[in-house]
């Protein structure tokens, strides 16, 4: 049903019956010629003066806009200045808006149907370039928690909407010439929060330009398929068996198949004749067998993105592979020529490629492809040191004036022109690759480069448009995911939630997954708590994944029912198996619905971990876990000493015993010194936060030189207290052989923190490498910083992104390209001094834990063991203790000496000791797990 507008010169309102009956008598917002939009739920007002006037809420009759300062209906881009709504005239369901400064106008067709509005461009002067229709501020959070909400749906893909469907802010809408001013259209929903969803619902069903998804946008709640967890794997005929035993060991229902070279290519799916050899028959019989044994099959290609050995690239490359730069050939080019001379600027041209890194270093002349690895940037212009004929392609001489095109890339591969017939052959490749194999899911990876489309304005559009072309062919719904995210996206999103795993401080990233995904629920969109990994370990960047660690992902996927998804799982090693049987149990419970509401609220609790253990044949329950970690270095009389705080009764804890690297010793054979401060300006670049002046300057003293740190923090509080002094190595170091960094701080007492950051080159790697040393002594202590400690990153309050830079990227040693010192956490109000000798790199070498001794209070208890570096040993309460090595294998049983020591209640006085050699120094991380009362 529609409802038209009126102009209003009194108090007028026309709308559906409950509407009308609805509303209070006394309508200020329609005065002076105002325009009144109403539906069921709500009133929507616009003034005469083109500005919004009210959002109403008819249920309670409050108000949902901003008061101030009025916003326009409409904003118009003529010659790039904006141009907002002057006057707005009603003509049935015809909104004319008169623009500022300007004769042109705009004609909007707004039209209430029973639940929403529809706002519909029908008119727009012909100087616009770009149009703002819909711009409605509210009061409104965003959040679930609120009684009222709102949001708008774009209903084609002319539309540009900024936000995710759900509840909103801001109403916002626009489009633009490029895409088409004319026809641009949303849906303005607003009603009692509950309902919104169905809401939605029936906005999408009865838009004839939008993909409809049973099992995605508004209807993804619905689906159980996407509550399912799935396994990457690469299954055969051979092997489909034992693939479907092993997702069933860790509980899971759906196996992900990766698409590249290993399986089938990106671009036109060809499958990997290896594993094929019948092509996609063998994937057909595959997933027939998948499906047999109840388990989905995912599809996984990189979205649009074309590898090199396509035929689309070679042996002859398509005109509608994507380039971002057009040249002219200078000269006559013969077909042996290894210089490429053009007439325009090679300035803005690069030879640095990565993964990451949009750029190419291939030309297209013709049917040619080039690739060059020098540039000729000043004149004569030219690409120089080029690969003729490159790709497999064929060298051809080419005439002067022949074009000569930059290609695009990113992730490695080629991008189609999305305007061009390459395009919808790529989609239709995709497609009918899902359709004939028997696919149920589809995750377009890399639709992050969706940027190489058509610009980072565009890829909103373009990103869509290859996801909603890809849908209209496949043969039934897929169950989609996507590496981006964006509005038109959501219509047939299923899931969201898959990150990368980390390589390091598993909990807190988890704790900060669980915290992203909570924004799935006004999306209203199933979690993923994947993708993760079972880690080993590879020192000194990467952790490996302990059962704790495995526990604490599955009691958040159990809390939030969020599916997992899992990487690198190999059923033949025995710490593998260890970790599968967690994951299967915490699955058959959360598929089962175990537990109540209330005991997965407790669970979800960033930083709450828990231990789960069976009470009866048929009841589960939890434990509170609490973990105190200490780093030991062995010899340094102090780091083996610490207070250990249980917030839970006295008992026997558990322990973990770890033997990490050492370090070679300051003065070692070989080591390279990245910083010495015997020059003031070597470290060139200094920032601070406002709060904060600091200055690193060299100081002599008593035959030596010296850093000394300066800080004044004047603000009232220590988060986010930081200055930072980085200097840059040109070119990069080499420190491969020198993972470990020693340096000696004395220290002036005040608890502030450094941080020793290395880096590589942006283009290789955007990971940061956190050492950090809390200054909480008085002077001068040595330390060598080996593990990174990403765990802390979120205590201080640092100026740059976490995230995957922190917990998941590696800084690549052979190719170092700057140390940071950094100092935050200064006291409030007050300054700290400390002094820094040289910062050296260091080679890692092995250490060994003889006879590891701990003590509790006075009480204490030795394992007559060896421990080599990258071995763990494991204590229960009971006292059986085992050895594992670095991938987890169990290696040998241990037998301690002595009963366990108790840890009481409050605050406990700890040791930690070991024989051995005194060199290399070893070093211990040392964890001491205490356990509450069990519920429910």
């Amino acid at each position: 049903m529609h409802v038209l507008i009126k102009v209003l010169l009194a108090t007028i309102c026309l709308g559906s019956p409950a509407a009308a009956a609805k509303q209070p008598d006394d309508n200020p917002e329609a005065g002076n010629g105002g325009i009144v939009l109403a539906n069921e739920y709500c009133r929507y007002v616009i003034g005469a003066d083109g500005t919004n006037r009210a959002f109403v809420d008819l249920a309670t009759g409050r108000d949902y806009l901003q008061p101030a300062p009025a916003a326009p209906v409409v904003r118009a881009k003529i010659g790039g200045q904006w141009h907002d709504a002057a006057s707005a005239t009603a003509d049935g369901d015809r909104v004319t808006l008169a623009l500022s400064g300007t004769p042109d106008t705009v004609t909007l067709v707004v039209k209430a149907h029973p639940r929403y509005f529809v706002v519909e461009v029908l008119e727009a002067g012909g100087e616009i370039q770009e149009l703002q229709f819909v711009n409605l501020p509210l009061s409104l959070r965003g959040n679930l928690d609120e009684p009222f909400a709102a949001c708008v749906l774009a209903l084609n893909l002319q539309t540009n909407v900024p936000g995710i469907p759900g509840p909103s802010s801001r109403l916002a809408a626009s489009c633009v010439q490029r895409f088409g001013l004319i026809g641009a259209a949303v849906a303005l929903v607003g009603c009692p929060t509950p309902p919104m969803r169905d809401v939605l619902k029936e906005v999408v069903s009865a838009a004839d330009k939008l993909p409809k998804s049973p099992v995605g946008g508004p209807w993804a709640m619905d689906a159980p398929i996407n509550r399912a967890s799935y396994l990457f794997a690469d299954p055969t005929e051979q092997n489909v068996d034992e693939i479907i035993r092993t997702v069933k060991s860790v509980g899971f229902n759906q196996v992900q198949i990766h698409g590249g070279r290993g399986t089938y290519r990106f671009g036109d799916c060809l499958p990997n004749p290896n594993l094929y050899p019948r092509g996609v028959a063998s994937i057909k019989a595959v997933i027939d067998r998948l499906h047999e044994a109840g388990i989905y099959a995912g599809m996984h290609p990189y979205a649009f993105f074309l590898d090199k050995a396509t035929p689309w690239v070679t042996p002859v490359p398509d005109p509608g592979l994507a380039s971002d730069a057009t040249f002219t050939l200078a000269d006559n080019l013969p077909a042996d020529a290894e210089t490429v001379s053009v007439r325009e600027s090679t300035a803005a041209m690069s030879t640095i490629t990565g993964f990451f890194v949009r750029n190419s270093v291939t030309l297209r002349i013709g049917d040619e492809l080039i690739t060059y690895s020098g540039l000729s940037q000043e004149p004569p212009y030219a690409f120089t040191r080029c690969t003729r004929g490159a790709l497999g392609t064929t060298a051809a001489a080419h005439a002067a004036d022949a074009k000569v095109y930059h290609l695009k890339e990113c992730f490695g591969l080629f991008v189609p022109d999305p305007d061009s017939p390459l395009f919808t052959q790529v989609v239709t490749a995709n497609a009918d690759f899902f359709n004939a194999c028997g696919f149920d899911t589809i995750y377009l990876d890399a639709l992050d480069g969706e940027d190489t489309l058509g610009g980072h304005e565009n890829s909103w559009h373009y990103g869509s448009k290859f996801v909603w072309e890809l849908w209209q062919r496949l043969a039934r719904p897929a169950a989609m995911e996507y590496s981006t995210f964006h509005h038109h996206l959501w219509l047939l999103r299923s899931r969201h939630g898959a990150w990368d795993h980390p390589s390091r401080a598993h909990q807190p990233f988890i704790d900060q997954h669980v915290a992203g995904n909570r924004l799935n629920d006004q999306m209203f969109l199933p979690s993923n708590l994947g993708w993760w990994a079972f880690k080993t370990w590879q020192p000194p960047q990467a952790e490996p994944t302990f059962p704790d660690d495995i526990e604490y992902w599955c009691v958040k996927a159990l809390g939030t029912d969020s599916g997992l998804s899992l990487q690198g799982y190999n059923p033949a090693l025995p710490g593998h198996q260890r970790l599968a049987a967690i994951v299967k149990q915490y699955e058959t419970l959360r598929h089962a619905g175990h537990f109540s509401e209330a005991v997965k609220v407790k669970l979800r609790e960033p930083g709450a971990q828990f231990a789960l253990e069976q009470a009866a044949a048929d009841r589960w329950q939890f434990r509170p876990v609490r973990t105190i970690r200490q780093r030991v270095r062995g010899g340094d009389a102090w780091s083996d000493r610490w207070i250990a705080r249980n917030e839970h009764a006295s008992q026997t804890p558990a322990l973990r015993i770890e033997a990490l690297m050492a370090a070679g010793p300051y003065d070692a054979e070989g080591h390279v010194t990245l910083a010495n401060f015997a020059d003031s300006s070597e470290f060139s670049e200094r920032a601070s936060a406002p709060s904060v002046t600091a200055k690193l300057e060299s100081v002599a003293e008593d035959d030596s030189t010296y850093g000394r740190l300066t800080a004044v923090n004047a603000g009232q509080e220590r988060r986010g207290t930081w200055a930072s002094f980085k200097k840059t190595f040109a070119p990069p170091l080499n420190l491969n052989t020198l993972q470990g960094l020693g340096v000696w701080v004395r220290g002036d007492g005040k608890g502030e923190v450094l941080n020793f950051q290395l880096q590589s080159p942006g283009h290789i790697t955007q990971a940061r490498a956190e050492r950090y040393v809390v200054v909480d002594f008085e002077g001068w202590r040595y330390f060598d910083l080996i593990e990174l400690d990403a765990e802390r990153y979120t205590e201080y309050g640092w100026p740059y992104y976490g995230g995957y830079h922190v917990y998941r990227e590696l800084v690549q040693h052979q190719a170092i390209e700057s140390l940071t010192i950094w100092c935050n956490h200064l006291p409030p109000e007050d300054s700290i001094a400390v002094d820094l000798r040289a910062v050296r790199a260091l080679p890692l070498v092995p250490a060994r834990l003889v006879n590891p001794r701990l003590a509790i209070g006075d009480a204490a208890v030795e394992f007559p063991v060896e421990i080599e570096s990258g071995q763990y040993l494991e204590v229960d309460p009971t006292g059986t203790s085992r050895l594992y090595g670095p991938a987890g294998e169990p290696l040998a049983e241990v037998q301690p000496t002595g009963a366990l020591p108790r840890l009481e209640h409050g605050e406990n006085q700890v040791e930690f000791t070991s024989q051995g050699p005194p060199a290399p120094a070893p070093r211990t991380r040392v964890s001491i797990i205490a356990r509450g009362e069990p519920f429910p």
